[in-house]
């Protein structure tokens, strides 16, 4: 607080002194005085005047701010406003026969703790047998973000339904922001990336679109425009059209340099990824009291995992003997002999490329086949990670 409340007497003695120096046909200040009654009420309007600008100087603080004065001031410091009781949203992986659908509005999952999550689209399981499956639960609260593996039951249970899971956490959840909560997230509200980092842009990009993952730089292009590989959650490609919202909408983020150029042009070119396919194919023996389809997911499920996208660096190399290494570390594998394990060595991955899955063929020791998907790339998923703080503040606008 800057304005000091002086007291009342103190505040008379000075009108007092100040009078009596401009004037001396007055002398009696006694309490039952005339002059010492005007004083004092001329104090006591002052401390008034002094009280309600403390009480407007303290509405500017977030420490001292409170209730609708708080809610103001994260309106002129552009942070979101106030947040209600929020659910939270993850990804289920389900496996199931092909052709299994999965129906918004009429397929519900659950957690072991009673966490009801809704589907937000219908999804129809493909040919490898699983599917991820994006969920919002039912509930509202921060008790709604339940753990990693705690997913696990769907109702009404479709016809080709194996299982479900829910591989990371869900997110997203919280109670009612009170003035305690709100007020650290205003004091926090600066910006904690820097701009023109790929970190802010992506960000950027986040909020605008959630399927956003990941950004990678791609090199110019002829016409000098800086090139940006952008990575989605579920590897599927981006359209035209969301490329021209991204720039678009994301414009008052980012400064004339890093969009335009003199012409008005965008200075950024955005980019679908390369894929770069990976083609894998070994002998194998499972442990008969193991369905060979559930050890056959199992191994695609994980060979995936190990291109995590969030993390993959340009000069990164696919190494064959840890894509073995999950076929042999398989729940249900009994052996995978290294001489039929394709590929025979390291992929080195291209700049401006990144490894996917494509091939993948399995057969038994004797070289029968048990799967093969030649020429179909394998189903991905990566949760992305919005910064909380930074998107409730900055990003308020998108």
């Amino acid at each position: 607080m800057i304005t000091k409340i002086t007291p009342v007497e103190e505040l008379k003695q000075i009108f007092l002194e100040i009078f009596l120096n401009k004037t001396d046909k007055v002398s009696d200040i006694s309490d039952a005085s005339v002059l010492n009654g005007i004083a004092y009420g001329c104090g006591k309007l002052t401390q008034r005047t002094l009280t309600n600008q403390a009480v407007i100087e303290g509405h500017i603080f977030p420490d001292s701010a409170y209730g609708e004065y708080l809610d103001n001031l994260a309106a002129i410091r552009g942070v979101a406003p106030r947040f209600g009781a929020a659910g939270s949203t993850t990804y289920v992986r389900v496996t199931a026969d092909e052709g299994t659908s999965y129906i918004a509005g009429v397929h519900r999952f659950s957690s072991t703790s009673g966490i009801n999550f809704d589907l937000e689209e219908s999804v129809t399981v493909g040919v490898n047998g699983y599917a991820y499956l994006k969920v919002r639960s039912v509930q509202r609260g921060l008790n709604t973000n339940v753990e990693p593996l705690s997913i696990n039951n769907v109702l009404p249970v479709p016809n080709g339904h194996i299982s479900v899971v829910n591989e990371y956490a869900a997110t997203g959840g919280m109670d009612f922001e009170n003035d305690k909560l709100f007020r650290e997230r205003i004091k926090t509200s600066m910006n904690q990336l820097s701009r023109t980092t790929l970190s802010y842009l992506e960000q950027v990009f986040m909020k605008i679109n959630p399927r956003v993952l990941k950004l990678y730089k791609g090199g110019i292009d002829t016409n000098g425009k800086f090139i940006l590989i952008v990575v989605s959650i579920n590897g599927q490609n981006f359209t035209e059209e969301e490329f021209n919202e991204l720039l678009s909408r994301s414009q008052e983020y980012l400064s004339l340099s890093e969009l335009l150029r003199s012409d008005e042009s965008y200075a950024l070119k955005l980019e679908n990824v390369n894929w770069l396919p990976v083609d894998v194919e070994f002998r194998i023996d499972i442990d008969p009291a193991y369905d060979i389809d559930v050890v056959r997911k199992n191994i695609q499920i994980q060979m995936n995992k190990l291109f995590d996208y969030r993390n993959w660096k340009y000069g990164d190399r696919v190494e064959w003997e840890t894509l073995m290494y999950v076929a042999k570390n398989t729940e249900g594998v009994r052996y995978v002999p290294d001489t039929h394990f394709f590929p025979q060595s390291d992929i080195n991955v291209p700049k401006y490329r990144l490894p996917r899955i494509r091939g993948f063929v399995m057969r038994d020791l004797d070289g029968n086949i048990i799967e093969d998907n030649k020429g179909l790339l394998a189903d991905v998923f990566y949760p992305n990670e919005p910064d909380a703080t930074y998107t409730a503040s900055v990003l308020t606008t998108i």
